[in-house]
């Protein structure tokens, strides 16, 4: 469910800010380019890979100055005025100290105040992050001059509209699904409106923290896509080296965007940076896996991904095969379709971690492939004939 948004000030700028979930650890999500923290609500995979922190934490969200839900700016903000918005929000959230989460442009200015702030920073986990935005021989990974400028101009032409082949390269495993890129357009204009975003962009030209990262002492997790085209995975290997305390995980997909494609390795070193565990999905699930010789690429596919929020096209892809092959071979294999296969397999699921793990209902939600609770809930008493909280004060009761 969408938290209750509300502001506070930063200087004259009132700050959007959400706060969601009881956990004992802060995670103060610093968001990219542009956010809206009401559209993230909006689109299903993000919804669930936000509640999926919220398993475990406190998250705390806001939209910088100049985007979103927050007061718009006609100036660049200095990185300075950036974080006196994280440390408004910090202190309205009544947040001592915060693990600092951090996606593409807002890796830098995390990064910084953790650097200047280590009192109030536990840790730092950056997604696609970078240390500058402008090219030079020894960052070889930014945009040269000209191309930033051919950017420009494209933001200055065409925001977000119509023809949206520019953002399908953020987002390759779902760059088919023109549902998902319309709401994706729709959620950048919501962000910034076309001057807004220019602004923005041409603001990012300006950011180089590449001289603070030797002096940064708290704990550091990165997380990169090797596929990634936006920010690549060498500046995610140039942080690492020169950051102290620094993990590095690469990941294979292609996707800039955090909550698309495979998320659960993402979700699982987050989870084990922040809590010193691993998800309890992944030992559930290894005693389900059907290991017989004779396995078919469709079948290994679907069982080892069941769990995962895929729509069956990513089955279909990750099988290497077109949809229409792949739905037409899973029946012969399964005699039924993807939707009602991943659905009765879940729900087996949930049911085993019902009996044997101690989680709440909400986890065994997500844990099990649902991303909302409700549906959870009514597909489990259609099939068992009695709610997940029935079933589990049954199991107690004896």
């Amino acid at each position: 469910m969408k938290p209750i948004t509300k502001y506070t000030k930063s200087g004259e700028f009132n700050i959007a800010y959400q706060i969601i979930g009881k956990g004992p650890i802060d995670i103060l999500y610093i968001p990219g380019w542009v956010s809206n923290i009401d559209m993230m609500w909006t689109e299903p995979r993000l919804a669930a890979f936000l509640t999926r922190l919220t398993l475990f934490s406190r998250l705390i969200l806001f939209d910088k100055r100049g985007t979103g839900l927050s007061d718009r700016s006609d100036e660049y903000s200095t990185m300075e005025e950036r974080m006196d918005d994280i440390k408004a929000v910090m202190n309205v959230a009544n947040s001592e100290k915060a693990v600092l989460f951090s996606h593409s442009e807002g890796g830098s200015v995390c990064l910084l105040f953790s650097k200047t702030y280590p009192e109030r920073t536990i840790s730092v986990i950056g997604f696609g992050i970078f240390a500058k935005r402008r090219y030079s021989e020894d960052y070889p990974w930014a945009p040269t001059d000209a191309e930033r400028e051919l950017s420009n101009k494209m933001i200055e032409d065409n925001w977000a509209h119509g023809d949206m082949d520019g953002l399908r390269t953020l987002v390759p495993s779902l760059a088919h699904d023109n549902g998902f890129m319309d709401w994706f357009a729709s959620y950048l204009r919501s962000g910034a409106s076309p001057g807004a975003a220019l602004n923005l962009q041409k603001q990012c030209t300006h950011i180089d923290i590449t001289g603070i990262l030797n002096s940064i002492k708290v704990p550091t997790l990165l997380l990169f896509r090797k596929g990634d085209e936006e920010i690549k995975v060498e500046e995610g290997r140039y942080l690492a080296d020169r950051i102290p305390n620094c993990k590095l995980v690469e990941f294979s997909g292609k996707d800039h965007l955090f909550w698309t494609g495979d998320t659960f390795p993402v979700l699982d070193e987050i989870q084990l940076f922040v809590t010193g565990s691993r998800s309890t999905k992944k030992v559930h699930y290894e005693s389900t896996l059907d290991t017989k010789n004779s396995i078919t690429k469709i079948e290994s596919v679907m069982l080892d991904k069941f769990l995962y929020n895929l729509k069956v096209e990513e089955f279909a892809s990750l099988s290497n095969k077109s949809l229409s092959t792949f739905k037409r071979e899973f029946l012969k294999i399964f005699n039924t379709t993807p939707s009602r296969w991943l659905k009765s397999k879940r729900l087996e699921f949930a049911k085993k971690l019902l009996l044997e793990a101690d989680l709440n209902i909400n986890q065994i939600c997500f844990e099990s492939g649902f991303i909302n609770i409700s549906h959870f809930v009514q597909s489990f008493k259609s099939k068992y004939k009695l709610s997940p909280h029935q079933f589990k004060n049954k199991k107690l009761n004896g």
